[in-house]
């Protein structure tokens, strides 16, 4: 079993970032990948297929992703888990056209995890099963979970100091990261990410989900969900 971190890019920039992956085996060891987004058509959409072979998943791989797994309610600016949190991207209800602030990105995160749902056959919570130990697609916010860690101000997430104070802070939480190097701030979530991941198998009391149940319209679009995250101590 592996738990796979994915932090996400925009994938309808000029010159997207490569999506940086953490890959956490279940005794803790951390090593990192990249995955390149697969090129949108010219009306800006992402084939089920090409996001599916562009992001591979094992049999028994728990994937937590920092992106929006769906749309917010029918007539709501904001989904609640990202009031909740505090996330800068917010999610409108319908899938935004790329061009604003996080519309690329949050477009790129939907259609993203409608792909792994249906094509890659990842049970969701709440519309697959109840039980975050039984999920294996999860959305995380590392934004707040940096937050519930620190005990004191972590740093800014881009200076040498504040990626070693985060990179300690997984290490006292269980991860064994490759080396003495520092990983960079992106790496750094998507381990945070992967490490949510690895404790709704391991410590499933240290981890809850924030925010209204995910369900699918008659549209067949995915809305609102639940973002996970620690719980507080």
């Amino acid at each position: 079993m592996r738990f796979l971190g994915w932090d996400l890019s925009d994938p309808f920039a000029r010159r997207p970032r490569a999506v940086d992956v953490a890959v956490v085996d279940i005794h803790g060891r951390v090593d990192f990948e990249q995955r390149e987004w697969p090129a949108p058509d010219g009306e800006g959409r992402l084939e089920p297929e090409a996001l599916v072979a562009a992001f591979p998943v094992g049999p028994a791989d728990v994937v937590v992703v920092d992106g929006p797994q769906a749309l917010a309610r029918p007539g709501a600016r904001v989904r609640e888990a990202e009031r909740l949190l505090r996330a800068p991207g917010r999610t409108p209800d319908v899938l935004p056209v790329p061009g604003g602030p996080f519309h690329g990105f949050v477009r790129g995160g939907v259609l993203l995890f409608a792909a792994l749902h249906r094509l890659g056959a990842l049970e969701l919570l709440d519309v697959d099963t109840p039980e975050p130990g039984r999920a294996r697609l999860f959305e995380a916010f590392p934004g707040a979970t940096w937050r519930h860690l620190a005990v004191e101000k972590l740093g800014k997430k881009s200076s040498p100091e504040g990626r070693a104070a985060r990179r300690e802070r997984l290490e006292a939480a269980g991860l064994r990261f490759p080396g003495s190097g520092l990983p960079t701030h992106d790496e750094l979530d998507a381990a945070l990410c992967a490490w949510l991941g690895w404790l709704t198998r391991t410590a499933p009391e240290r981890v809850h989900a924030v925010g209204l149940p995910l369900w699918r319209d008659a549209e067949g679009w995915l809305r609102e969900g639940r973002i996970l995250d620690v719980r507080r101590t």
